[in-house]
This record gives structure tokens, C-alpha cells and sequence, in this order.
């Protein structure tokens, strides 16, 4: 009797390549966690009809062509729940990487007074380097004087060591408050400037994905974050689209290995939890979803020199928006239209502030609201808005800044 698949029975490792396209051999130490029922593939093939002349009115034989893999995976976003490292990384560390969103690694900062202190920005002291944009998108833990307690978000810092914050505090900070920077691994696009920085900034990556006894078999992949939101109080879920080029396919047993097993965080701000989940303008937004949509194109080349007459996939521009859904309120109190007429500027983060090292957040820079449609959610009034992403710049590891995904 035929042994019939289950996909629920499935485990996906990824590894970075060494070389594009040469298969980078992942082991049971790259596997990471994805939604059983949230994964799909196609074949390396594709029908092209012929439409020749047969002497009848049946149809000449068809043509079978190759096609570009793709392979779309959706996973909760999650941390490692192990102390962060320059080897501890995020559960899906690789995945991100080849969707040329490149992580850096920053050590703990010992806690240290401010030099000088406002209700929207810290002035750091001892410990700290005067790289502008080096610390941007990191958090700040705040102890001491006023802040104590919190835990904001950098959205830009200068060589004065000047960081510009997401949160404002009633009372204002001041040279009590102490700043702390805890390990963290932050996540942001880039876009290469030549050969070389690419290899680096867009990495192509090999997935084994093994279904009930089955292993496919893709090399050369870069991804595109397809989908990224969630909705109040659950978790965070990414899905990443792979392009890349079909590898084979064989029996071969489920390997055993161990993932990030444990709960992802959820936004919500939570009892006696004093740091805001989702601001916009420092402001905290009612919603029931967000999202945020990157429109991120990517290529698969044609290339006859090849298997299936595909190449590895390339990434193109972004042009990224933040959705989400607030409900409606008085205009003395908050006025979209306005914003969208004046052509305002400003910053936002969305955070979900689990425990220690399963804790993400996304840093905004610089958000520009661009539209607003009136909606409902039950039987209360919502504004569906949208605000474009755009860069302040590049920070200090050549990353951009149009949005900085923080672990800690």
C-alpha cells in the first residue's frame, strides 16, 4: 500500500551558501519553527500549451517547461529564549538574512547616568560610542530617576550620543536616569552598493524541507517577506516567500531536531507593564490589526544554462506601508487628515514586550501618513490608515533605516 504524506509531519532547515547555489548542506542545528498548516511549494515544472496546427481540432502535445521554485513559509515571530550572543541568534536568523534583511549583533551596555535628558530624547554617558546611527532601533532599559522602570525604543542617534526616542515621558529624563542597553540582534534592509556587498547583504540560502519521508531539495533562494502584522493581543507572524532553484527530491526519513518550541510574544501592553505596545507620533493607537506591507519585488532570471532554465532569485526595491485600523476619535485629539494635508513626519514602534530574551519590537524612523479610509470594527467608527516607510538614511552598518526588527 502507497504511503500517503501528512504535511504536518514536517521539518524545515535553512542554511546560508557559502556559494550561490551550491547547496550549503543544513544539519538538524538549522531547523526553525513554522506554522504546520502555513507552508506551500511548487514543482519544477509547468505546461505550456502548443497551439500548432494538428489537421483537427485536438490540440497538438503540450510543452513542459521549467519555473522558478517558490516556497512560501509563515512563522510567529519569536525569540531565541536563550541570553543573545554574536552565536545566539533569532530562531529564523538565516531565513531573514536572505531576504536581505541583514542582522547585527550588539553586547549588553552596563547602565550608566544620562548626560542630559528631555520628555523625547536621552543624551547617553559612559559606556556609549559617538557613532551616528550606530544604537538605532535598539532598546534603552531606564532605571533610577524619571523613566525608571521603562523600556523605549532608539529611533535615530548622532555622534553626540543623542538618541531620539519613541516613547515621551509627563516627567521629563534627566541626568538621575540611567540608560542600559541590553544584547540584541537587530534586523534591518539593505541595499548594496556593489559585487561584493551583496554576497553580504543579499545572501542566497539552501532549504531542506522534509514532508512525512519526503526531502526537497532548494538551492540558490532569496526571500521577500510576503506578509508581516498580526492583530491586538496575539502574536506577530511573518511569511517569507523563497524563490530559488529546485534541487531534487527523494525518501529520506524526518530528522530529529529541537526548535524554539516555546510561546511567542503578544501585543498587548499588559498589567503593570508600563511600556505602550503599538505608538504612532508617540501616541498609543486602539487597533484590532496591523500590518506592514514592504512590496518588495524579486526576480528569478532566465538563464538556459541551468537545470529549469531559471537562476537564483534577485531582490528588488521595497516601497514599504504601515496599515492599521484605529478607532476614531475627537480631532482635538487625534487628526489623520490633517496629518496626511501637512505631509507630516514622525516616528512609531510596535512592541511586543515578552519576557527576557523573547522580546521584539519594530522601530520606525520616519513614517509619512499617506491615506485614510473610514471604516468600522463592530459597531465603532475606524479609520483605515496607511503611512508610507522611508529612510532617514543608512545607519552605521550601512543598513537602511526604513524599519529596524529588534530581538532582546
Amino acid at each position: 500500500m502507497d504511503q500517503t504524506i501528512r504535511p504536518a509531519n514536517s521539518v524545515m532547515l535553512f542554511k546560508l551558501e557559502a556559494t550561490e547555489g551550491v547547496d550549503a548542506g543544513p544539519t538538524a542545528a538549522n531547523a526553525f519553527p513554522f506554522e504546520a498548516d502555513g507552508f506551500s511549494y511548487n514543482t519544477p515544472f509547468t505546461e505550456e500549451q502548443s497551439n500548432e496546427a494538428t489537421g483537427s481540432l485536438v490540440s497538438g502535445a503540450p510543452l513542459i517547461v521549467g519555473q522558478p521554485a517558490e516556497v512560501t513559509i509563515r512563522f510567529r515571530m519569536k525569540g531565541a529564549a536563550a541570553a543573545y550572543t554574536a552565536s545566539v541568534k533569532p530562531p529564523h536568523h538565516d531565513l531573514l538574512a536572505s531576504c536581505g534583511l541583514r542582522g547585527v549583533f550588539q553586547a549588553a551596555i552596563a547602565a550608566a547616568a544620562l548626560i542630559a535628558g528631555s520628555a523625547t530624547s536621552a543624551t547617553l554617558g559612559t559606556g556609549y560610542t559617538g557613532t551616528a546611527q550606530l544604537y538605532r532601533g535598539m532598546p534603552l532599559v531606564l532605571s533610577g530617576g524619571p523613566g525608571d522602570g521603562r523600556t523605549t525604543l532608539i529611533a535615530d542617534y548622532t555622534s553626540g550620543k543623542v538618541a531620539t526616542l519613541v516613547d515621551t515621558f509627563d516627567t521629563p529624563l534627566t541626568t538621575t536616569t540611567q540608560a542600559a542597553i541590553p544584547p540584541n540582534w537587530t534586523y534591518a534592509g539593505t541595499s548594496p552598493a556593489d559585487a561584493a556587498a551583496r554576497l553580504t547583504d543579499h545572501p542566497s540560502g539552501t532549504l531542506y524541507l522534509y514532508e512525512d519521508g519526503v526531502l526537497l531539495k532548494f538551492v540558490g533562494c532569496r526571500g521577500i517577506v510576503q506578509e508581516w502584522g498580526g492583530d491586538t493581543a496575539k502574536p506577530g507572524f511573518m511569511t517569507v516567500k523563497l524563490m530559488g532553484v529546485f534541487a531534487g527530491r527523494t525518501d529520506a526519513a524526518v530528522p530529529v531536531v529541537s526548535v524554539a518550541a516555546h510561546a511567542a510574544p503578544m501585543l498587548v501592553q499588559g498589567v503593570n507593564q508600563p511600556n505602550p505596545a503599538f505608538l504612532m507620533n508617540r501616541k498609543g493607537l486602539p487597533i484590532d490589526r496591523w500590518s506592514i506591507n514592504l512590496q518588495a519585488e524579486q526576480e528569478s532570471p532566465g538563464d538556459p544554462n541551468s537545470n529549469y532554465g531559471f537562476g537564483p532569485s534577485i531582490l528588488g526595491k521595497r516601497t514599504g506601508r504601515l496599515e492599521c485600523d484605529p478607532k476614531a476619535t475627537l480631532v482635538a485629539t487625534r487628526d489623520i487628515l490633517s496629518e496626511i494635508q501637512s505631509s507630516a513626519v514622525y516616528n512609531g514602534v510596535i512592541r511586543a514586550m515578552g519576557s527576557a530574551n523573547n522580546r521584539w519590537a519594530v522601530t520606525l524612523p520616519q513614517l509619512t501618513p499617506v491615506g485614510a479610509q473610514p471604516g468600522t470594527s463592530g459597531s465603532l467608527r475606524t479609520f483605515q490608515e496607511r503611512r508610507a516607510m522611508t529612510t532617514p538614511g543608512k545607519d552605521s552598518n550601512g543598513r537602511d533605516g526604513d524599519f529596524i526588527l529588534c530581538f532582546w
